[in-house]
């Protein structure tokens, strides 16, 4: 199974002071917003010395396309707090399965709205840092073959990416 690195937390980093809705725990740490795009944990069946980014690129690609008929592949997105071993999906993220059932649970349903620690102001979520992932002879990240090999990542909440526009990158 690869080594995880959710991306660089650099010493600018943004605190966040964040309380459980269950028991009332504060805690506090930098957020990141972290992706996944449909189907990118077929890195997790390898490490960069038993495959290269390009390669996992193209097998990844034969499993996406033809499964979605527009090609329009989902992203998923979280918010991570790695300091404090949290995981849980972005507010606000288009969810296509949520349609007509109400909202699935997200980070809110579990925490209040995070506030700088240093200002006071509630998170504006789009501003939130996204996570660079990789996929190289120092870095395994989950799905990292796609950044490292076409060197694009998704802005904040980006619901898709068009599968040719993304092959059209390949470094």
């Amino acid at each position: 199974m690869a080594t995880m690195n959710r991306g660089a937390r650099g010493p600018g980093s943004t605190i966040w002071k964040v309380t459980s809705r269950q028991g009332g725990h504060e805690w506090s740490g930098p957020l990141i917003a972290y992706w996944e795009v449909d189907r990118d944990p077929i890195s997790d069946d390898y490490t960069p010395q038993e495959i290269n980014a390009a390669e996992l690129l193209s097998r990844w690609v034969q499993k996406v396309r033809g499964a979605y008929p527009d090609d329009l592949i989902p992203i998923h997105w979280f918010v991570e707090i790695s300091e404090q071993g949290k995981f849980e999906r972005m507010p606000f993220q288009f969810h296509p399965a949520a349609s007509g059932r109400g909202s699935l649970e997200d980070f809110l349903s579990f925490y209040s709205w995070p506030i700088n620690a240093q200002s006071g102001e509630p998170l504006n979520w789009l501003t939130l840092p996204v996570a660079d992932k990789r996929w190289n002879s120092k870095w395994a990240d989950k799905g990292g073959f796609i950044q490292e090999a076409t060197g694009w990542k998704p802005a904040i909440l980006q619901p898709f990416v068009f599968l040719p526009s993304l092959t059209s990158t390949r470094r």
